[in-house]
């Protein structure tokens, strides 16, 4: 009698194999596949998923050290995977060697993630040691460790002669002054760096001025966030002079720091100067109507910026007469956002005025401010001539049903407007039939966001008939209103007539 053969990786035909890794997931197939033996390699190697395996996500998969040194071993000699993230694993000076030693050999990884752990100084000692010869590494994030000034004059040091790094992302790493001093000098000599994030560090005057003096040279720095650094006016008044000078810089992100109004009147100044800027964030500071008019001034001639961000900040009506001022003549800003300042209908009659004119502004944000339905009508009889703006955003205002009806008008004539946000005001079911009636003859929005507005099934009957007639509007918000699970169902099928795959919020 034949002695039975027991079944087992080694001897199955591949197609078999296959089925088996068509159970498992990535990680599994790494650990517990790769480098057993010759044959296995070769039968994972012209495995379709293995070949297309390019992004390995080990975020929050508690990796121990014989975990790390398994995943070290496969990865050396790697060739799929460009992004490797390690986020949330507690990784520490110590098990980071492990990463280091991939760095050391492979030769297709492009980003390397390692935000929320713990690594110090002594950890990227060990990760710029390895990077010095590496030739493919792109991106590195950081965000959320402990590398502090010691660190962060390793990478410095690098980067001196590092020629691949594109992307350094540092925030929140305990980094003052003396680090961002040896980052800055090395700013003086690289030329490959583009983006550099330093957010929620500590930059004081030292640290503005070397970052100022380094950025007069560089030429290929493009995107910098100085987001949450505990930056003042002086600290601006040193940084402005970047935009004076430097050709490069596309984004500076100055958002959440105390920027007053006489910082504001330095970037107004230099941005006078500069032509390449392209997205200016001030969102979270403490600008008023005052640091407005120097910002609206300089934008009146402006040709590079394209987004205005002023989130958060101290803008009342008259702060809005000067942005509306500029923007009757600016040709270049595309996107404005004025969220949650202090803005009510007066001022909102300036931004209409101004819409009537310009040609260029596709993005308009006003959600949490002080608009009423005499406002909205301002605004509806700018969108009955305004021919580019395609986002409009109200939410959280105080506009009620004779708003929608305002709308309802502009939205018959207008022929850009593709996403309106009037999520939390006081719509209702007469402002919603309203809205329906526009549906009807509108042939350009796509969104319409009523989130919280007082809405019932007669609302939404309303809106049933309406879209009988519309075949362009494929995403709707109605929750948080008194809907029935039925005209919810009702209403998601007739809505899917309009898009190929069911986008309908419930």
């Amino acid at each position: 009698m034949a002695k039975k053969v027991s079944p087992c990786l080694l001897t199955l035909p591949t197609e078999f194999v296959y089925r088996i890794l068509d159970q498992l997931d990535e990680l599994t197939i790494l650990l517990s596949i790769r480098n057993v033996c010759i044959r296995l390699n070769t039968i994972t190697d012209t495995y379709y998923r293995y070949q297309i395996f390019t992004k390995l996500n080990l975020a929050h998969e508690r990796l121990n050290n014989e975990r790390l040194q398994n995943l070290t071993s496969v990865l050396r000699t790697n060739t799929t995977i460009r992004t490797l993230s390690f986020n949330h694993n507690k990784i520490n000076d110590t098990n980071i060697q492990n990463i280091a030693d991939i760095l050391r050999n492979n030769t297709t990884l492009t980003t390397l993630n390692l935000y929320c752990n713990q690594i110090g100084p002594v950890g990227v000692l060990h990760l710029t040691d390895a990077l010095k010869n590496n030739q493919t590494l792109i991106t590195i994030d950081l965000f959320d460790n402990h590398i502090g000034n010691e660190g962060a004059k390793y990478f410095a040091d690098l980067l001196q002669y590092n020629k691949t790094l594109r992307i350094l992302n540092l925030p929140l790493n305990n980094i003052d002054d003396e680090g961002i001093e040896y980052l800055a000098h090395m700013l003086n000599n690289n030329t490959t760096l583009t983006k550099l994030d330093l957010h929620q560090n500590k930059i004081g005057l030292r640290g503005a001025q070397s970052i100022a003096e380094a950025l007069q040279y560089n030429m290929t720095l493009a995107i910098l966030n100085l987001n949450h650094c505990q930056m003042g006016d002086q600290e601006v008044q040193h940084l402005a002079i970047i935009l004076e000078k430097n050709k490069a810089l596309t984004t500076l992100n100055l958002q959440l720091n105390n920027i007053a109004d006489e910082g504001i009147h330095h970037l107004a100044n230099s941005l006078r100067m500069n032509t390449t800027l392209i997205t200016l964030d001030l969102q979270m500071n403490y600008i008023s109507s005052q640091g407005i008019k120097y910002l609206a001034d300089a934008l009146q001639n402006n040709t590079s910026i394209t987004v205005v961000d002023l989130q958060g900040n101290l803008i009342d009506n008259n702060g809005v007469k000067y942005l509306a001022h500029a923007l009757q003549t600016n040709q270049t800003i595309i996107t404005l956002n004025l969220r949650a300042n202090f803005i009510s209908n007066d001022g909102i009659k300036y931004l209409a005025d101004a819409l009537k004119l310009n040609t260029t502004l596709t993005t308009i944000i006003l959600c949490l401010n002080e608009i009423e339905d005499e406002g909205v009508e301002y605004l509806a009889n700018a969108l009955q001539i305004n021919t580019t703006l395609i986002t409009l955003d109200l939410y959280k205002n105080k506009i009620g049903f004779q708003g929608a009806l305002h709308l309802s008008n502009a939205l018959q004539i207008n022929k850009s407007l593709k996403m309106l946000n009037l999520r939390d005001n006081y719509i209702n079911d007469e402002g919603v039939k309203y809205l329906a009636n526009a549906l009807q003859a509108n042939r350009t929005l796509e969104t319409l966001d009523l989130e919280v507005n007082e809405i019932s099934d007669q609302g939404v009957q309303y809106l049933l008939d309406s879209l009988q007639h519309n075949t362009t509007l494929t995403t709707l918000n109605l929750d948080c209103n008194r809907i029935s699970e039925s005209m919810f169902q009702s209403l998601t099928k007739l809505l899917a007539k309009n898009i190929p795959s069911l986008q309908s919020f419930h």
